[in-house]
């Protein structure tokens, strides 16, 4: 009877303790948001793919579908489909995406920030849909990426995401 009650409490004890350990939302969106600073910021990815003209860098593990077009670029990673949406007739510091984001007075935007370098805009915000469903932004001048994630996939998806509509030129 004593080793039942033994093991019970120390199940107990470890599922407490694993639950308290994952970071929550908010933290992830932090992280997130900061990967995607650092991948503003550095600026490093050379491009890779060409489509109809655009030019990006595509990270390793990103496929890019047979449907896209030069102005839609449907990126897919494992289930994880991304939306890049390139508006040639914006410039590296316009905030259309930016203002079209809080235009939607029903976002539950979780996390943003604005980032600059020079005469380039651009921002990463994290927009929580309810029910386990998050949207990760990532856009610079006229270009934007999202997606639709989990929680456990915010600072990876954000950081590529950066990483790729940084490299559009």
């Amino acid at each position: 009877m004593f080793q039942t009650w033994k093991y019970i409490f120390l199940v107990s004890v470890a599922v407490f303790l694993l639950t308290g350990c994952g970071k929550s939302l908010e933290d992830q969106a932090s992280e997130g948001i900061k990967a995607a600073r650092e991948a503003f910021h550095t600026n490093n990815k050379e491009q890779n793919e060409e489509i109809e003209g655009t030019k990006l860098y595509k990270p390793v593990g990103f496929n890019i579908s047979d449907e896209s077009d030069a102005q839609n670029i449907v990126l897919n990673k494992g289930k994880e489909t991304f939306i890049l949406f390139v508006n040639p007739n914006e410039t590296k510091d316009s905030q259309l995406f930016y203002e079209l984001l809080h235009a939607n007075e029903e976002a539950h935007i979780v996390a943003e920030e604005k980032f600059s370098d020079g005469d380039t805009f651009g921002f990463a915000a994290i927009v929580n849909h309810g029910n386990g469903t998050i949207e990760l932004i990532a856009s610079v001048g006229g270009a934007k990426i999202s997606t639709l994630t989990n929680e456990k996939n915010v600072v990876r998806n954000l950081e590529a995401m950066m990483q790729i509509v940084r490299s559009i030129r």
